[in-house]
């Protein structure tokens, strides 16, 4: 028998990935543009945005997205069967991937996708 708050929890983590969802598709369809929904890359000057790769930046961004949407609606179904736990696992696990994505500053959070350019010579 499915309990009331299994329910509240599958629908919360549906809702959740269907937010991912969104994202993830617009990082795909969008593509570097999508970039300007980051963090501290939309307050970077035009001219340091340049610096930076930000077609692997939104592919990046797009699959991380990507990976929580699936995430959320694998741990939903899991709560309607087994309740909290599974709940609490998907926040322990969208903490532990979310974690090594947050910088206190920008340079910081793109620096693997800077452009390096070659010196001539």
């Amino acid at each position: 028998m499915i309990m009331a708050e299994n329910v509240f929890f599958a629908v919360t983590l549906i809702f959740l990935g269907a937010v991912f969802l969104i994202f993830a598709v617009l990082f795909a369809v969008r593509k570097e543009k999508a970039c300007q929904l980051i963090a501290g890359f939309n307050s970077m000057t035009k001219r340091q945005q340049l610096q930076y790769d930000q077609k692997a930046i939104a592919r990046d961004y797009g699959r991380l997205f990507a990976v929580w949407t699936i995430g959320a609606f694998f741990f939903a179904g899991l709560c309607l069967i087994w309740g909290w736990i599974p709940f609490g696992a998907a926040f322990a696990l969208l903490i532990a991937t979310t974690v090594p994505h947050m910088h206190l500053w920008a340079e910081n959070a793109f620096k693997k996708y800077k452009i390096v350019k070659k010196s001539e010579g």
